[in-house]
């Protein structure tokens, strides 16, 4: 029940950064967030002890569910956007007001 409360604590984070975030940067923060889950859902699972009956899912089925949708986000989002998303504004002259 952990491992699925903390798969969707990040889903939320990606229906927050779809509406707020530029169309073209929406593709690579998915891929960083859910890559970054998926890491914290593996510590998780390595921290847990080994059951002799596991269920149908484990900690680990989702942190590599996680993983692919972070490399096919970004396989499929391009870092032009992103580029000029992060580039610094230029400074204004004093004289330009």
């Amino acid at each position: 029940m952990l491992t699925f409360a903390l798969a969707f604590i990040p889903l939320a984070g990606l229906g927050v950064m779809a509406w707020w975030l530029p169309p073209e940067i929406v593709l690579p923060a998915v891929s960083a967030v859910a890559l970054a889950a998926a890491a914290v859902v593996a510590v998780v699972a390595f921290s847990m002890p080994a059951t002799s009956r596991p269920g149908p899912v484990t900690a680990w089925d989702v942190a590599g569910a996680l993983t692919l949708i972070g490399c096919a986000a970004a396989i499929l989002g391009e870092i032009e956007p992103v580029i000029e998303y992060l580039k610094p504004l230029p400074e204004r002259s004093p004289s330009r007001g």
